[in-house]
């Protein structure tokens, strides 16, 4: 403890001179819930809120009728937090995020909302790192503390954008942690993650054990935290089926005029099918790579997702030596992409000016490295699980 506290410090003082001086337009939808349910009295009818006001009310004009596309849980987290510290806020600077965003940095409360509303991801992240800490063998547990407390990807996500993927992060941390010991408890907490973006249920049939009971139990869980909504009409036309959906099948091989084949569903279907017939090929940390490995090769994700890939990619870096270069390269080739995206992805959350946009012809080198180092990735993590067992 005594090695890691100046570096704790350091990696706190980092991300409070972040948080009060980034803001993405997107930080206003999870507020705005948060406030409907915790000071409104909306907590199962948030989703319709907008559509049934006045169509010249103000919020209305600014968001439309779709604004909330999430699953309750990424809301209903922000609405605890803001149900507790509402009095705090500075209530100019509230309104002005939620009514006049462009004005807000103008406002004396803004570094204080900043960091009020930006808290919950604090609290996330630091209890990341200490269930890293538990699951990390002694002596790769500084490594992979130092690693998690300055590693770029949660960093910008949640306190630069102001994400809540650091959440996702956080339960699949759980569903490694409790999987040796309570394997009902790791696939709930699956659903858990799944309860804020339900893509990581695709990781449920990887789980240790039976793979149908696995994702019954993440699925029954993911199910759970949307039952008090399925009579919303706003919730079923926007948020019951993700949005975004339609990225993992961009990656494709065309065998007739309007017919193709969806990489990303073969790639899925074959690391399914290698689990079920050879579980022992990987462990569980190989296994839950795979399909990531796979989703950020072949799908134009938004750069807050590869949240969802930093505990395990900090666990690798941290117990296996032969990883570090080529998660650098990951690591490398996710920042080309991040500014290959418009400014309000880089620079203009800080408020800067500065215009850098990577053409394309070098965001898809970036993307072609990063997949090259995943497939390369997905062979020696084969090999080293092969090299644990035999000793």
């Amino acid at each position: 403890m005594k090695k890691l506290l100046p570096w704790l410090l350091a990696g706190l003082v980092l991300r409070l001179l972040l948080i009060p001086i980034s803001l993405h337009p997107d930080f206003r939808a999870v507020n705005l819930a948060g406030y409907l349910i915790s000071q409104k009295g909306q907590t199962f009818s948030f989703y319709d809120y907008l559509s049934r006001q006045p169509r010249t009310d103000r919020w209305v004009q600014l968001y439309g009728d779709n604004l909330f596309i999430y699953p309750p849980l990424a809301y209903i987290t922000h609405a605890v937090f803001n149900k507790a510290l509402f009095w705090a806020y500075p209530q100019t600077a509230f309104f002005t995020l939620l009514n006049d965003i462009g004005q807000l940095r103008q406002d004396l409360g803004f570094p204080l909302l900043m960091y009020l509303l930006k808290l919950p991801y604090l609290l996330a992240d630091g209890i990341c790192l200490l269930i890293l800490s538990r699951l990390l063998p002694a002596k790769n547990k500084l490594i992979g503390q130092l690693v998690w407390l300055f590693n770029p990807i949660t960093i910008y996500s949640a306190y630069l954008m102001g994400q809540f993927d650091i959440f996702i992060a956080l339960f699949l941390l759980l569903t490694l942690y409790f999987s040796p010991k309570n394997p009902i408890l790791s696939a709930v907490s699956l659903g858990l993650s799944a309860a804020f973006k339900p893509f990581v249920l695709v990781l449920a049939p990887l789980l240790p054990g039976n793979s149908v009971k696995n994702l019954l139990i993440s699925g029954l869980t993911y199910f759970a935290t949307l039952l008090p909504y399925l009579f919303s009409p706003a919730f079923r036309q926007y948020a019951l089926l993700a949005s975004q959906s339609d990225k993992l099948f961009f990656a494709k091989i065309m065998i007739s005029g309007s017919q193709y084949l969806p990489l990303f569903l073969v790639g899925l279907i074959l690391i399914y099918f290698w689990r079920y017939f050879k579980p022992a090929t990987y462990s569980l940390v190989g296994w839950l790579s795979l399909p990531l490995f796979l989703f950020f090769s072949l799908t134009h994700y938004h750069p807050q997702w590869f949240t969802w890939f930093a505990p395990i990619l900090t666990y690798l870096f941290a117990t296996d030596n032969k990883t570090r270069l080529p998660i650098l390269a990951l690591v490398t080739s996710f920042l080309v992409v991040v500014f290959s995206f418009d400014p309000s992805l880089n620079f203009q959350l800080i408020n800067s000016d500065l215009l850098l946009k990577i053409p394309d012809l070098y965001t898809s080198i970036a993307r072609g490295i990063f997949a090259g180092t995943a497939l390369y990735l997905t062979f020696h993590l084969q090999a080293a699980s092969h090299g644990q067992s035999k000793s």
